[in-house]
């Protein structure tokens, strides 16, 4: 130093020292150098002020970064750095920081002058006993003649632990600065709770020639440079969109904060694939942000931390401070902490750091937690979804809540219509519900509320609760309720076990109508007539009603005694009305799912069922928002008993894998037998005997052969082993029918009267009969159910008129009663039987050599076929019309032919192809009135009228003779 100037020294070094710094890449990103913002400023003026400089900023905004880089800038630049730091646990050592700084002064001046050396220890050793300012000045000496040589620079980090008497003499020095070759940095940390640098700041920020720099979070322009320095180093280029794009990410991640940039920003660096413009957030990134928080000294910070992950986007600060119990202002500082730390945004965290904080396995009182912030939302009348969602999250019911208080809300849930709310609740509660009887309340109310949305739950809770109706500690509405859930879900012996104890208790029942639905439901699943006598029919007030889908069942009582009245009047149409009008009034929500069932069951019985097929497609469409299993069940096997009804077995195939999609064969019970039925002879007709004959194999309940669902099985059974070719099984099967009709007839003679429309099990015991030969007996048996039909058209009718043409010889009656027959099916809309009757009806035209009809009739049976998808008709159709023949007649028995000349032949030919006169004419160079004249004689030799009958009886002998001549 010897030489220069003393402040023309000062300033080449000093500005050495600010260019060098500014110009490193750490320095210039945590300053925002780039665009003149934030610290740049105030460096440039460092020097020009007196060179003192404060740096302001959390500890994660990289201020001992900063100042680390400032003292190797300074090194570089020829002047001489002393680094100090502060720290918490040494604040109560008097001359921490001082013997710092003294002994990297020593150890720069080791081989200097002795007396130096002796007089910093002297020095030392007098601050030990006198703070006097005599001593500070004999220190503040001791670094002016270290001065002599080169500048020099004094950093201390973290004065907010410094020690009283080191504060002191920072005071003293900053005091001095001015016209010195000394330079002092320092670095505050702001955001903690336990700060003993008041004094000093005050002190410093009055001085004119302090620089004040705060040290702010990373935006998105410093993260983009930052990745963009390290770009050379990668083997292949980051485009700029993808490198802003990154850049936004990382920000968004972590806020600015350069600890965790740096960290994404080294894992980005290092990864598989270096190019990929996505960060990787890993357990790393989580660990880092556990932590930052644990390093911050402010009490309360962590738990803090963990209850705004817990409100997320509803945290305030009032009720951040009711939650943890802590005042107002002490939950302002929390929430200014995190923010520094960059955690915040809008208030909330980040969603990464949340996750961080949620999966702290240190965060043992989260159950807690979540409870009590439930019951702060509550309190603030916040949406009822918020607070279901902080008690799902607990676990379980605990303080402040209570189960009464949890009650009310699974009330207002249901009034609501929010039942998968309401069944949240109810499961938490039935875990943290304390004795047998409170137990069974909330399963009760559990079961209501999911029975027909979770059938796994059902089937854990009806054993339990079957338990405790053995004990009594059910009502009757409770038991009628249980009655009905068990014969849905399957379990008939719960029902029938439920039974007796309910009607013991139905005289004291506050829902005499509940117990009626049960009633009436319990004869209906089991095949029996619904005895209106023990039906109560009276009205009870909606207050009165339990909570819970399906609880409003007085309406659909009074429509199922009308329906009943009708059925046993034998009015048809009344009973369609009645039944229709039910189904109209169906809310998949709120109505009663028996309500579906009744009516359907109306409907079948009276063989009006596709009649209601539009209802069944509105009730699907509502039925695409609301997740009941039982409820898409029911609906899909209506329909494919519909569609197989009206010929669509493809559709009807489909439904019924629906319908066991949406509840397990296993949980149907008794009403299996309907899908198993539908099953059979939908896989039957569509020509899969194999797959029928699985699902035969299938257990179905001994019962049911006591039911009529039992004979629809039967009737099932039959009609697949007459498929396939096994009559006497099929015989025996349709003679089990009869039996079980006259069974049924003996206890419920109008439902057995009517199974006749359903089940026209007669008409297959006419058919195997017929394919054994003998006709005498399917014609007796046929006669017998033509008696018994009503006087209303049913596709029974068009069947047994079908199968009645196969025993007459008469070929102008058969041909009648099958046009009859295809009538009466057309009109009713079942295209399969159509096509098996249009299939007689085209082999009928053949035997009276109607050729042309027959082909076209062939054609129509062919294609409706096809579109019903039967492959088994669809084999019998083509099989017919290929073995069958043109003309039954040789040609040697048509000696009318040798009368015709070759002209008239060619003519006939063209004739039987379907040319006009003037085409023929055309073709052959003869004018039209010959061709006139050659028909005339052609109808003249073979005995027929018109064209068509030259088509019918003649065309397949033409055509070969033409094929062969």
């Amino acid at each position: 130093m010897a030489g220069f100037p003393r402040r023309t020294t000062q300033r080449s070094h000093v500005c050495a020292c600010v260019f060098l710094a500014r110009g490193s890449p750490e320095v210039s990103c945590f300053l925002g150098s780039y665009g003149s913002e934030h610290g740049a400023p105030e460096l440039d003026a460092w020097e020009a002020k007196g060179g003192l400089l404060l740096l302001r900023g959390p500890k994660c905004a990289g201020k001992t970064t900063v100042l680390s880089r400032i003292c190797e800038s300074a090194t570089e630049s020829g002047m001489l750095s002393l680094l100090a730091t502060g720290w918490l646990n040494e604040y109560n050592s008097p001359f921490g920081v001082m013997r710092q700084i003294l002994d990297q002064l020593d150890a720069a001046d080791g081989g200097g002058d002795l007396d130096d050396t002796a007089d910093s220890s002297s020095a030392i050793a007098e601050l030990g006993h006198d703070s006097s300012d005599l001593a500070n000045e004999r220190v503040y000496d001791r670094l002016l003649r270290a001065t002599a040589k080169r500048p020099l620079l004094i950093a201390v980090d973290d004065i907010n632990y410094v020690d009283s008497p080191s504060r002191r003499f920072l005071r003293f020095l900053a005091r001095r600065l001015k016209g010195t070759c000394i330079r002092l940095a320092m670095a505050e940390r702001t955001g903690h709770a336990v700060s003993y640098c008041d004094d000093l700041r005050t002190d410093v920020l009055r001085l004119p020639y302090t620089s004040v720099v705060r040290l702010w979070l990373l935006g998105r322009k410093q993260i983009a440079r930052r990745i963009t320095e390290h770009l050379p180093q990668l083997p292949a280029s980051l485009p700029a969109p993808a490198t802003k794009q990154l850049a936004g990410d990382i920000h968004d991640l972590t806020g600015g904060n350069p600890l965790l940039v740096d960290l994404l920003v080294r894992k980005w660096f290092t990864s598989a694939e270096p190019t990929r413009a996505a960060p990787i957030v890993d357990t790393d990134f989580h660990d880092s942000v556990r932590v930052m928080i644990s390093d911050t000294d402010l009490p309360d910070i962590r738990r803090g931390a963990h209850a705004l992950a817990v409100l997320d986007g509803l945290a305030t600060q009032p009720r951040l401070a009711r939650l943890l119990g802590i005042d107002t202002a002490t939950a302002g500082r929390i929430l200014g902490s995190l923010n520094d730390l960059g955690m915040l945004v809008g208030g909330c965290l980040r969603p990464e750091m949340r996750r961080a904080l949620l999966q702290d396995e240190s965060f043992t009182a989260r159950g807690e937690l979540h409870s009590r912030a439930a019951h702060v939302l509550f309190e603030d009348s916040l949406p009822l979804a918020q607070v279901v969602e902080q008690l799902t999250a607990a676990g379980r019911i605990a303080a402040p809540w209570d189960l009464p208080l949890v009650l009310g809300l699974v009330n207002r849930a249901l009034k609501g219509g929010d039942t998968d709310m309401a069944s949240r609740l109810l499961k938490l509660a039935k875990v943290s519900a304390v004795g047998p009887d409170e137990r069974c309340a909330v399963e009760m109310l559990l079961l209501r509320t999911t029975w027909l949305t979770d059938p796994g739950l059902v089937g854990s809770l009806l054993p339990t609760l079957c338990r405790a109706a053995r004990r009594g500690v059910l009502n009757a509405t409770d038991l009628a309720f249980l009655v009905r859930v068990a014969l849905w879900h399957g379990c008939a012996e719960f029902a029938a076990e439920l039974m007796p104890l309910m009607r013991e208790k139905s005289p004291q029942s506050p829902h005499p109508v509940e117990v009626g639905l049960a009633e009436a439901l319990y004869s209906l699943w089991n095949g029996m007539p619904i005895d209106w006598e023990t039906v109560e029919l009276c009205s009870s007030s909606a207050a009165d009603e339990p909570y819970g889908p399906g609880a409003d069942v007085h309406s659909l009582l009074l429509g199922l005694r009308k329906i009943h009245d009708s059925m046993n009047g034998g009015n048809r149409a009344q009973v369609t009305f009645w039944a229709e009008q039910v189904l109209q009034g169906i809310r998949v929500q709120s109505s009663a799912v028996e309500t579906l069932l009744f009516a359907c069951s109306a409907l079948d019985h009276m063989g009006s069922l596709p009649a209601a097929r539009p209802w069944f497609t509105q009730l699907s469409e509502a039925l695409e928002a609301y997740p009941s299993p039982l409820w898409k069940a029911l609906v899909a096997v209506v329909q494919a008993k519909i569609s197989f009804e009206l010929g669509d077995l493809g559709s009807a195939h489909r439904l019924l894998e629906t319908a066991l999609a949406h509840k397990p064969w296993h949980e149907w019970g008794s009403k299996v037998v309907v899908i198993a039925s539908l099953l059979v002879e939908t896989l039957t007709e569509m020509g899969r005997p194999q797959e029928a004959a699985e699902v035969l194999d299938r257990p179905v309940p001994v019962a049911v052969y006591q039911r009529w669902d039992g004979l629809q099985y039967v009737n099932a059974r039959g009609r697949y082993h007459l498929a396939t070719g096994r009559l006497h099984a099929a015989l025996a099967d349709f003679e089990t029918c009869r039996d079980m009709s006259a069974a049924l007839r003996g206890e419920a003679p109008t439902i057995a009267d009517r199974t006749d429309l359903m089940v026209a099990w007669r008409c297959g015991m006419a058919e195997t009969y017929l394919a054994l030969g003998d006709v005498a007996r399917a014609r007796e048996i046929l006669q017998q159910q033509l008696k018994r039909l009503p006087s209303e058209e049913k596709p029974v009718h068009g069947i047994t008129l079908r199968l009645i043409a196969r025993t007459t010889r008469d070929e102008g009656r058969r041909l009648s009663l099958l046009k009859s027959s295809a009538d009466v099916l057309e009109r009713y809309g079942s295209r399969l039987q159509l096509a098996y009757t249009l299939t007689e009806l085209a082999a009928a035209y053949r035997e009276t050599s109607r050729l042309n009809l027959a082909r076209t009739t062939s054609k129509r049976a062919q294609r409706m076929a096809e579109q019903c998808e039967a492959r088994r008709l669809l084999d019998l159709v083509t099989a017919d019309a290929q073995g069958a023949g043109r003309d039954k007649q040789p040609v040697d028995q048509h000696p009318e032919l040798a009368e015709l000349s070759s002209a008239e032949r060619r003519v006939a030919v063209l004739a039987i192809c379907g040319h006009t006169n003037r085409e023929i004419s055309g073709k052959l160079f003869i004018t039209a009135s010959t061709v006139e004249q050659h028909l005339t004689r052609i109808y003249r030799k073979l005995g027929v009228r018109h064209r068509e009958d030259l088509l019918d009886k003649f065309s397949t002998v033409f055509m070969s003779r033409e094929r062969s001549g």
